[in-house]
């Protein structure tokens, strides 16, 4: 099962990364078209202007036809300059140079200008002037500022996204690390937990059997119940992350085992708890994983236990249909309750109101119910200095139950 969930999550990371190569490219592919079409546009303006010209030389008999061709140029709104037939520069406008007035031109500035028009040749060929079958001279022209722009805009979009990208990505990698960190600290704390009772208990029987081995043949069934302890431990460590094996389980069987497990364990300090039950009879089967399972009840319990602070109090267990094809658990204690403020929050891994708490059990018991039981786990009611009510849903099997 681990292994599909690292080869899933590497097949969903090849996803998202072939989705982002493609709306990069999209993005390019669609802005260099808006480029081409705006080059296009320029070029058809260009174009219809210099017929505008060749027509009004033709039909002009002498005069002066500069007003002509600076009529192109003054329209314009991208760099232009127009050049005679032996390529010197004679109007020019929005380019780095102050437009031609009529006065010398120095020759840095027509060195370059004609470096202009070497740039503009290579991206867009000279549009020429003709009067007969004689060139009077030749417009060159670049892009328009708007079009550089918009070549620019896709690459600033990418690294403003790639940023936002990267600050989410290192801020949420942050977040999953110290969950990981919870989740590792809790398990571990979570098996010692689990781990201590029976092995206190064992070396409690050991230290009596020292003092009194005549009372070996009372012991020993003690000893048997909490090495089977143990080995329920190993089972319910062994199948998280793994596919669990689910049977067909008599439900009240089940919850009456954990159950007086606890009534024989319950530390008994400031207050008497009680553990009341009240389970319908002859209860339809379920398919349960019972290590699993009791795993679930037990952190319910001890959610109780931890809310009533050593007051004593009760813990009650109902469980019955709730319809034709799911069973319901209640688990009520007559604790402090839970904020409002921290309903939302209760199953999420790292979440305690306990100062040493390590906030795993109501995360891992969702988990068992939900993941491997395809079952509900929910807060059904909590009052402030009245205690909560926990449900499990459970789906009957449906394969054993006789119509």
């Amino acid at each position: 099962m681990a292994r599909n969930v690292y080869r899933t999550k590497g097949n969903f990371k090849g996803i998202l990364f072939i989705l982002a190569i493609a709306i990069i490219l999209g993005s390019l592919y669609y802005s260099q078209m808006l480029v081409e079409e705006l080059q296009e546009q320029s070029r058809d303006f260009l174009r219809f202007r210099v017929k505008v010209i060749e027509n009004s030389i033709n039909s002009e008999e002498s005069g002066d036809l500069s007003f002509i061709f600076s009529n192109v140029i003054q329209t314009a709104d991208f760099p232009i300059i127009y050049t005679d037939n032996e390529m010197n520069p004679q109007i020019w406008r929005n380019i780095d140079v102050a437009e031609n007035d009529g006065r010398p031109v120095s020759a840095d500035t027509l060195v370059y200008i004609k470096k202009l028009i070497e740039e503009f040749d290579l991206s867009n060929a000279p549009i020429p002037i003709a009067f007969g079958d004689n060139v009077l001279g030749y417009y060159h022209y670049g892009e328009s500022p708007t079009i550089r722009n918009l070549r620019w805009l896709p690459f600033i979009e990418i690294g403003i996204v790639a940023l936002f990208i990267l600050i989410g990505y290192a801020g949420f990698s942050s977040i999953k690390r110290g969950e990981e960190r919870l989740i590792w600290v809790g398990m571990a704390k979570e098996t010692a937990h689990q781990l201590g009772t029976p092995l206190s208990s064992q070396m409690g029987w050991f230290e009596y059997l020292k003092s009194s081995p005549e009372h070996i043949p009372k012991v020993i069934p003690e000893l048997e119940k909490d090495l089977k302890r143990l080995q329920t431990i190993t089972n319910r460590f062994s199948q998280i992350g793994s596919l669990p094996d689910l049977k067909s389980e008599n439900l009240n069987e089940a919850l009456m085992d954990t159950i007086e497990y606890f009534r024989k364990r319950i530390p008994q300090r400031s207050g008497k708890v009680q553990i009341v039950t009240d389970l319908a009879p002859e209860m339809p089967p379920v398919r349960l994983n019972t290590d699993l399972f009791s795993w679930v009840l037990e952190n319910l319990i001890k959610n109780g236990l931890d809310a009533m602070e050593n007051k004593g109090g009760s813990i009650s267990i109902t469980a019955a249909k709730l319809n034709e094809s799911q069973i319901f658990i209640d688990v009520q204690d007559t604790g402090k309750g839970i904020p409002k403020a921290a309903r939302k929050t209760i199953f999420n891994p790292g979440f305690s109101t306990k100062k040493r708490g390590w906030g795993l059990g109501l995360s891992l018991a969702k988990r068992i119910v939900e993941e491997y039981h395809g079952g509900k786990l929910l807060l059904k009611d909590s009052q402030i200095g009245d205690g909560s009510t926990f449900r499990i849903v459970l789906n009957i099997d449906e394969s054993v139950v006789t119509p």
